[in-house]
């Protein structure tokens, strides 16, 4: 496990009918996935500067039971796979009155030096190896018992 963290739904994370909305558990993992880089001593406003970026390339979201609003859910956040230049994250989070994980995302993140556009252009962005120190923290957080493996 990478790091832990807790939630409780919100308005900005339900729908009309107070059931979380389909994204919301993105936005937790982003959270946590920001929370870790900090302690780690990467910052993703420390990362930008050095113009290197973690872009998603791919999302999985598995709903397994409903969240409402008020929940207090606690969240894990682990390695699921370790490749060269690319690392997917699990976040699983459990709701208030179960043991069993309500929803679960894995996001594949790909890591890449870029450029900013200029005026009126486009990002470029190149895949690069994961650094030493990612590779490292990624690899201390690997659940075996997660979706891939280390590559």
């Amino acid at each position: 496990m990478l790091i832990k963290g807790s939630w409780r739904v919100t308005m900005a994370d339900v729908d009309a009918a107070g059931i979380i909305y389909y994204a919301s558990p993105l936005r937790w993992t982003e959270v946590l996935l920001g929370d870790w880089l900090e302690q780690l001593g990467h910052p993703i406003s420390s990362m930008i500067s050095a113009k290197e970026a973690t872009p998603v390339v791919g999302v999985n979201v598995n709903y397994r039971s409903m969240l409402g609003l008020d929940d207090h859910c606690r969240l894990e956040l682990s390695a699921a796979k370790i490749g060269a230049s690319s690392f997917t994250l699990q976040c699983a989070v459990w709701g208030p009155s179960t043991d069993e994980v309500a929803v679960e995302t894995l996001v594949t993140h790909a890591y890449v030096s870029y450029c900013r556009p200029g005026p009126g252009g486009r990002a470029a962005a190149e895949r690069q190896s994961l650094p030493t120190w990612l590779r490292g923290a990624l690899e201390a957080g690997y659940r075996p018992d997660n979706e891939g493996g280390t590559q």
